[in-house]
């Protein structure tokens, strides 16, 4: 299964990212092996212009020859993300036990710059984070934006199937921030993910594809659901104010992946460019409240994968 086609979209787009498997077509991948993943992608509604890394040692676990089987190892590595906004970096752990499924972990420290009027905070998830409120907030220098910084832990599983020429992917993410915020204020306006997050609390995030893979695998096109929810507690919410979450957004549309080149073990590979169309089906703003129901998210982006040494395949 080449699962390097189009999972970078999912981090930038949601951003939601990056590649699951970078697998080894030919045969079981060697058992040592230094990996890079690396993609570019910009979007619009919500804007956004990202770069995010992956750097790795991988351990495969254990030889076998089923395609559903052999792309299995224990990863352990570092993760660059950069924006005009904002940087961050920490180590990423990956466990796959098998092709189909990997479980992965990042923790990374981050830094806004104070530019695109972000970093901004909001005193409840309640309160209005527009793109046309997020633009006016610095006209007031108690809401200016400002320098944010903290940290995020993000914990994810990705599930991949194949049958014939279909491909069934689902990529799934717990989303912790945790950042010195202004005080009083209780959420952060996440760009990566369009949400105002909780602070000291989770996001869920999940994206479900639907693909078609055809052109000696090269092409893919198909569909893509997600579905984002902040997950608040009650100490979200300001004194007397309703509890029930009013920030959960979905939204659906086609996608399209080409890749241009694969072989196994070169340092440059997989170069894909994509592109995403998802129309917003709930939102609190961008379903006509601020911006037109009719305009759709779009992304477009380009990656490359690579191995920068791999012992000898046995």
């Amino acid at each position: 299964m080449r699962s390097q086609l189009g999972w970078g979209l999912i981090a930038a787009l949601a951003v939601s990212s990056a590649a699951v498997g970078q697998t080894w077509v030919d045969g079981p991948p060697p058992k040592h092996r230094l990996v890079h993943r690396n993609l570019i992608a910009a979007r619009v509604n919500a804007l956004g212009l990202f770069y995010e890394g992956r750097f790795m040692y991988r351990l495969r676990l254990y030889k076998n020859e089923k395609v559903a089987l052999r792309d299995n190892f224990l990863g352990v590595g570092i993760t660059p993300q950069l924006s005009p906004a904002f940087v961050r970096v920490g180590p990423y752990l990956e466990f796959a036990p098998a092709t189909f499924l990997t479980l992965w972990g990042s923790f990374t420290f981050v830094q806004y710059f104070g530019s695109f009027n972000l970093f901004q905070s909001f005193a409840s998830a309640r309160s209005d984070f527009s793109d046309t409120a997020i633009r006016e907030l610095p006209k007031d220098p108690a809401t200016k934006n400002y320098l944010g910084n903290g940290s995020e832990l993000t914990l994810g599983a990705d599930v991949q199937l194949k049958v014939a020429s279909i491909v069934l992917r689902s990529r799934t993410r717990l989303v912790r921030g945790m950042y010195n915020v202004r005080e009083g204020d209780r959420a952060y306006y996440d760009q990566m993910y369009d949400s105002l997050s909780p602070n000291f609390g989770w996001l869920f995030t999940n994206d479900v594809d639907v693909l078609w893979q055809g052109l000696e695998n090269k092409l893919v096109l198909g569909a893509r659901y997600t579905g984002t929810v902040p997950l608040y507690e009650p100490r979200h919410f300001a004194a007397g104010e309703a509890t029930d979450n009013p920030n959960a957004m979905h939204r659906v549309g086609p996608f399209f992946g080409y890749t241009f080149k694969t072989k196994d073990g070169t340092a440059f590979n997989n170069p894909t460019v994509f592109a995403l169309v998802q129309w917003w089906l709930m939102h609190r703003f961008r379903t006509g409240a601020d911006t037109p129901t009719a305009l759709p998210m779009f992304g477009l982006g380009f990656q490359f994968t690579g191995d920068l040494w791999h012992s000898k395949p046995d």
